[in-house]
């Protein structure tokens, strides 16, 4: 829809006039990919300007902030806001391009773009979006670095970065509680319908006035614009099934196939479809797993770059509801998973790729109700009622409903991402004071150790040197268990 939009918008956009603000870098683009074009020479058909176009398509609250924000854009030192709005919430998904403006072509020239992004208030404040530490403009917005030839960037953002190519975060520079945003953004130069430059096509031997955006030219399974925007010659077939760069249990087909939800192969990403279920009555709650529980999630995730997705039924598989049940045991579960998350048949191409969950009334464990269980590698539910009954006695340790069902999402989560070879985890004696395991693994700060599920959001970082393992570094080495056929 944005690309449709996109016409319209460029037309109107040339009679809008600009302001000017201007902050710059030392170029120091790679145009390597390129073959070699005659020096000072103008290609046939070769444009005198470009129409550079941003687009911000995700706005996203680490801090959980319901407010109201706008963005800036400069583009080569020129404001190039398409119209200012004003957008409220946690996570905003914006449709259209926010920013454009045509600039003069010349070979290699590279421009500034900035972005920021701004709090709403009595007084306005920028929120933090950048890698860098400190409270000034500078610091808190993004200064990128953009080849008019090639289509790159980089800068505070650039390809195979930790955090992903066009993503950033204000958790990037380690201080948190600042108004902190991640933002997914992209930046192209209008022609035909697809991504790459009219150079790009040049150098690949393509012909300049035609669309490739959808094409698979070398036949590798990805399209040219993907291929492109990632580094890859679209004209040489690379194994894409067999390549995993980041080390997350997706190949590159998988990364594709997962981009229109903000996967990049060279940043960790986790899918994880959840599915509910239906009350017992229609007066009663269903039980289902809220949004604010589902960001906390994702927040622990981004302080360690990796980006978690929740599939609730927003990217179309998610979001069912299963009939009522007051205690679901294994071979229910099981039955669950084959329904309505494989569609019944086993080689689904989102087994492998998400992660399943179910947010139940109950699960039976042993004869007795418990609050949730991993019961297949990549598959786990939550027994929701199970923290209702308890949440009495969770509030007076501190917690509450949204943190509770959390932490122990999170917990059976952890279960399939590769944590359980420990004695810290799911440990019986940790659950009460009165035991000496429950100080002994006090250190053990994670939602994997009883003492502190239905309270804690995140893993252990590792940083005591007793009775404590590095999670997150755990995770990260076994990210990759999905990919084969051994499971």
């Amino acid at each position: 829809m944005k690309r449709k939009l996109l016409s319209m918008v460029i037309f109107v956009a040339m009679v809008v006039p600009g302001m000017a603000a201007t902050h710059m870098e030392k170029s120091g683009q790679d145009a390597s990919k390129f073959i070699p074009l005659p020096a000072n020479k103008k290609m046939s058909g070769e444009p005198d300007k470009v129409p550079v176009v941003v687009f911000v398509s995700r706005i996203r609250a680490l801090e959980m902030q319901d407010q109201s924000v706008y963005l800036k854009i400069l583009i080569d030192g020129e404001d190039s806001m398409w119209w200012q709005q004003t957008f409220k919430g946690m996570d905003i998904h914006i449709e259209w391009p926010m920013a454009y403006r045509e600039i003069k072509y010349e070979r290699g020239k590279i421009i500034p773009i900035q972005i920021e992004l701004w709090k709403k208030g009595l007084i306005d404040t920028p929120c933090d979006i950048a890698p860098r530490k400190g409270n000034y403009l500078y610091e808190r917005s993004i200064t990128l670095f953009y080849n008019l030839t090639t289509g790159e960037w980089y800068g505070d953002d650039y390809l195979g970065d930790g955090d992903g190519y066009g993503h950033v975060s204000g958790f990037e520079d380690g201080e948190y509680d600042e108004d902190d945003y991640e933002i997914w953004f992209d930046i192209m130069e209008w022609d035909d319908n697809d991504r790459m430059t009219y150079w790009d096509k040049l150098a690949y031997g393509l012909n300049a006035s035609k669309d490739y955006g959808n094409v698979d030219v070398d036949g590798d399974g990805i399209p040219c614009d993907w291929e492109d925007k990632y580094g890859y010659n679209p004209v040489v077939a690379e194994d894409h099934k067999h390549l995993d760069v980041d080390g997350d249990g997706l190949d590159n087909v998988e990364e594709y196939l997962t981009s229109r939800w903000y996967s990049d192969p060279f940043a960790p990403d986790v899918f994880v479809e959840v599915d509910f279920m239906k009350a017992k009555y229609p007066w009663e709650r269903d039980y289902t797993l809220p949004k604010e529980s589902q960001y906390m999630i994702c927040n622990a995730f981004a302080k360690h770059n990796i980006s978690l997705h929740f599939d609730d039924g927003n990217m179309g598989g998610g979001g069912d509801f299963i009939p009522y049940d007051d205690k679901m045991y294994g071979d229910e579960l099981m039955a669950a998973r084959e329904k309505y998350f494989l569609h019944g048949d086993p080689n689904y191409w989102r087994r492998g790729v998400f992660h399943y969950a179910i947010t139940c009334c109950q699960m039976g464990w042993n004869g007795r109700p418990a609050g949730g269980r991993m019961f297949y590698i990549d598959s786990h539910c939550v027994g929701v009622q199970y923290v209702r009954n308890w949440l009495w006695a969770m509030r007076l340790q501190g917690s509450d409903y949204t943190t509770a069902l959390a932490s122990v999402f999170m917990h059976e989560l952890g279960h399939t991402l590769g944590l359980f070879d420990f004695e810290g985890i799911d440990n019986e004696k940790t659950r009460f004071p009165w035991n000496k395991e429950y100080w002994e693994w006090g250190p053990y700060k994670s939602c994997m150790n009883y003492r502190y599920v239905y309270k804690l959001v995140d893993y252990s970082d590792g940083d005591d040197a007793d009775h404590d393992q590095n999670d997150w570094a755990i995770i990260k080495e076994r990210m990759d268990r999905f990919q084969g056929d051994w499971w």
